[in-house]
């Protein structure tokens, strides 16, 4: 993206604001990368945070670090994103939030770059902004009534909440025909919540589900990691009065972006339950499940995800196949259990994924684009917590899944019956492993 800079002059920055052409349709913000401190901004990126030049105070304090901009819960991937885009050539695409001034979250796109020919010891940077969050709401919009059509032919009960609102939207809810009627109006988020705990759960579970939902809610309000919330849970249906096997439900939460997520229900027939007692809010690893002593109240679990790597790759959840929509989410998922739990950088991705094409800014932005399509598939399928993401770097759990790759490097008995010399078909950068798995299997 190009603009024109009238006139720069870093020496006397302090005192001498830097000059832009004013008729530049996005935000021009130099900064140092030693401090984060902004030393040259135009009048649209001011406009852009809602700061005019009438209030100069605001203006310097905010130009003393520009992630003064960046809610709290953000800061830490911001700083990480701008030190790691700042020594890349050519300049960098990523996308953030930042506050306004009069308190609303914006959704902004950037492109940062190192200014040329300037002291290497100062270290200015320009970053390039543009707001983009009436386009990013439409598209939400059109990805959620997608997504929402998909999860209304698996479960009976579908509900688009939005904390920060206090809002939601019943898209479907079989169970009460006057609440299902309004589609897809907002409703209080209380009186939906309400109209749940009285049509799905068996009385016994009522206070643990509602519990289940504001602990959700509570946790998109505080911006905390979607991972980190219960994503699953089991309890007796509203018809499961004597707590009967068949009677028992799930429901799970589906993340929807933008702070919403998708509540959904169904009644999953009976349960193969533990021994132990239930802990309620507890979220267990997927092989695991507990129950009340008396067999009754809430179940929390996650469900049984399987992988299978000898053959062809596919994934199976409580022994449902994924149907992946992107096949490159798909293989990316593939590699990461073909790494075993090791952290993956974009640029392993990139290589696999795309061999015959350099790492650029825009291959990062598609390994990006693949990696949140994979994110939402698990997420849909209630699997989100098999894969771990930290600064752009994901990884497998292996303690999360049940994989034969997994059970044939382990020293297991008869590891020979579950290997027949093929593994992960569908992809060519899988034979380094196979030959490693050959070797293995003739040793053993």
């Amino acid at each position: 993206m190009q603009t024109q800079l009238l006139s720069h002059s870093i020496g006397n920055a302090a005192s001498a604001p830097m000059e832009y052409c004013e008729a530049s349709p996005v935000g021009i913000v130099h900064f140092r990368a030693r401090d984060f401190s902004i030393v040259g901004c135009n009048e649209q990126a001011w406009r852009i945070v809602g700061i005019d030049s009438s209030d100069a105070g605001l203006r310097a304090a905010v130009s003393e670090s520009i992630d003064r901009l960046v809610p709290l819960a953000d800061q830490g991937p911001f700083r990480t994103l701008l030190e790691e885009a700042g020594a890349a050539q050519p300049p960098t695409e990523f996308d953030t939030r930042i506050r306004r001034a009069d308190g609303t979250l914006i959704e902004i796109a950037c492109w940062l770059s190192r200014l040329p020919n300037l002291d290497e010891q100062e270290g200015i940077y320009q970053l390039v902004i543009v707001d983009v969050t009436q386009k990013r709401d439409a598209s939400r919009a059109k990805s959620r009534a997608r997504r929402a059509q998909e999860l209304a032919l698996i479960y009976d009960t579908v509900l688009l909440v939005e904390p920060n609102e206090q809002r939601a939207r019943c898209l479907k809810f079989e169970q009460d025909e006057r609440l299902a009627s309004l589609g897809t109006l907002r409703v209080s988020l209380s009186d939906a919540v309400d109209q749940l705990i009285e049509h799905l759960p068996a009385a016994q579970d009522q206070t643990i589900l509602k519990a289940f939902i504001e602990a959700a809610c509570h946790a998109y309000r505080c911006s905390e990691p979607f991972a980190a919330v219960p994503q699953r849970m089991v309890f007796a249906g509203r018809s499961g009065l004597t707590c009967k096997a068949k009677d028992y439900r799930e429901a799970i939460l589906v993340d929807a972006e933008g702070g919403a997520f998708f509540l959904c229900s169904r009644f999953i027939g009976a349960l193969n339950a533990g021994p132990d007692t239930a802990v309620p809010g507890k979220t267990l690893p997927a092989e695991s499940q507990q129950t009340s002593e008396s067999g009754r109240g809430i179940v929390d679990t996650m469900p049984r995800i399987e992988i299978r790597t000898f053959g062809y790759f596919d994934v199976f959840v409580d022994g449902r196949p994924i149907a992946f929509r992107s096949e490159k989410a798909k293989e990316l998922l593939a590699l990461l259990v073909d790494r075993r739990g090791g952290f993956v950088t974009s640029a392993d991705i990139i290589t696999a994924l795309w061999e015959d094409e350099p790492i650029t800014a825009q291959t990062r932005t598609r390994c990006r684009k693949v990696a949140l399509r994979l994110n939402r598939t698990l997420e849909a399928n209630g699997a989100a917590h098999i894969m771990e993401s930290v600064r752009g770097k994901r990884r497998i759990v292996p303690e999360a899944v049940a994989c034969d790759l997994f059970d044939f490097l382990s020293p297991v008995p008869n590891r020979k019956a579950a290997f027949r010399g093929s593994y992960l078909k569908n992809y060519s950068w899988a034979e380094a492993t196979l030959a490693e798995l050959m070797q293995n299997y003739y040793r053993s």
